[in-house]
């Protein structure tokens, strides 16, 4: 039985109220004891956290992994490394690969690379319907006994209202949510923007806010009359968080997430036709991200999640119409937010670290995102003492259509341990030597 000890950081976990230099001992890949001054002759290894906050490892509910079928843009393995670079010990990858994740084999697949090539935990999220296209429910039993954890068609819109429904129905037996991809194909038609006086003075055609907003209240209605868990995939439009606050006002089973782009860009970043502005749901404007703040601050939206949506880059130099929607985000998520949020004032480092951690453990009924005595050894070592310019360099990803590079950021992860393991550690700020020789 390995133990390792950590010692001299500041512990912040929010599921224990701990804000404290502490340090913590971890056996057997589990989190022993967090208490001041641990003797280190109860360790075999040693990790020096001077100046780190240890956080619970970071949970991503939403992310694309491309593999299978779009290698090119990102695998199993480089989407893992992009992952454990941004502090996450636990993603969910959605099922819209080539072919998409919708039978046993595909979730079999998944599982099998992400066991022998991935660096973190990956989950995945298979398919609502055969194929995404929205006529067939899929095998929802056998896809859970294989080891998906959701089901989605993400990246499509499930837009049957009766096949929701049903869908609903049976994934409450089976105790699992279903990640909404909310948008009505008929109202979006040829938008590529959010439609208002942006996309007007660019001459784009607009996707309305209702597009996301009328999906949302119909599946909201639809988790009520069913008892199922919808939970609704990045929020993004004021009249959708008000959906959301008045079903759980009612009790209705339903969770919410918001990406860090939607948390600080509105339309105005499509300005020169900025391909890495380009995703959907689509940035809206300044009114909907003061709405998506305030709705994760009073908790109607639950969590952040990232929408990683890798892709190659000669598929985003492209005319705005021709490039397709999405942007990478898994290793800046932290950075980006604790630089706008918790630098500035506005959020404590705690929240931060409960809407990424715990709030999506949460969600999903599982013993994450804590540093509890007995859970297992997943955390992160942050750094908030630097600021610094987020290079390409910094990207473990296989892609780099990102909006943040050349930003100046105030956090940075300074490593990453799953079950007790180091899987990424940062040169900038850490050194061979804080790893700790076996003692």
């Amino acid at each position: 039985m390995q133990r390792i000890l950590i010692h001299n950081g500041i512990v912040a976990d929010p599921s224990q109220g701990l804000h404290d230099r502490l340090d913590l001992l971890i056996e057997d890949g589990r989190i022993a004891e967090v208490a001041k001054d641990i003797p280190r002759d109860r360790a075999d290894r040693l990790i020096d956290a001077q100046g780190f906050t240890i956080s619970p490892g970071f949970i991503d509910l939403h992310t694309h992994l491309r593999e299978p079928g779009g290698e090119g843009s990102e695998t199993i393995e480089t989407g893992s490394r992009a992952a454990a670079a941004g502090g996450f010990t636990t993603i969910y990858c959605m099922p819209n690969t080539n072919p998409v994740c919708d039978t046993r084999t595909g979730v079999q697949f998944v599982v099998s690379r992400a066991e022998t090539s991935g660096i973190i935990r990956v989950i995945p999220v298979a398919s609502v319907t055969r194929g995404q296209k929205g006529e067939e429910l899929a095998e929802f039993g056998a896809l859970l006994e294989t080891g998906a954890g959701a089901f989605s068609d993400d990246g499509h819109p499930v837009m049957n209202a009766n096949i929701m429904r049903r869908a609903l129905a049976c994934t409450r037996m089976l105790g699992v949510p279903i990640f909404d991809h909310a948008e009505d194909m008929d109202l979006t038609g040829a938008g590529v923007m959010h439609e208002g006086p942006v996309s007007l003075r660019l001459g784009l055609p607009g996707i309305p806010r209702i597009s996301e907003s009328t999906i949302v209240a119909r599946d909201i209605a639809l988790a009520d009359e069913t008892g199922g868990h919808i939970h609704i995939c990045h929020v993004s439009a004021r009249e959708s968080v008000e959906a959301i606050r008045e079903g759980k006002r009612n009790g209705i089973r339903v969770t919410a997430e918001v990406s860090p782009h939607h948390l600080t860009m509105t339309d105005e970043a499509v300005i020169g036709y900025n391909t890495h502005a380009k995703m959907k749901p689509p940035l809206n404007a300044e009114e909907d991200r003061q709405a998506l703040i305030a709705a994760l601050e009073d908790g109607t939206i639950d969590c952040v999640a990232t929408d990683h949506a890798p892709h190659a880059a000669t598929t985003k130099l492209n005319v705005f119409d021709g490039a397709p929607y999405g942007i990478i985000g898994m290793e800046t998520a932290f950075p980006v937010l604790y630089t706008d949020f918790v630098a500035t004032g506005q959020w404590s480092l705690e929240f931060l670290i409960e809407k990424m951690a715990l709030a999506p453990a949460r969600i999903m009924e599982q013993p994450w995102g804590t540093l509890r005595p007995g859970s297992l050894a997943d955390l992160t070592l942050l750094d908030l003492n630097c600021e610094y310019t987020f290079e390409e360099r910094h990207l473990r990803s296989k892609s780099s259509n990102c909006p943040w590079l050349g930003k100046t950021m105030k956090a940075r992860i300074a490593a990453t341990l799953l079950g007790g393991e180091i899987v990424f550690t940062n040169p900038d700020c850490f050194s061979v030597e804080r790893e700790g020789a076996a003692l």
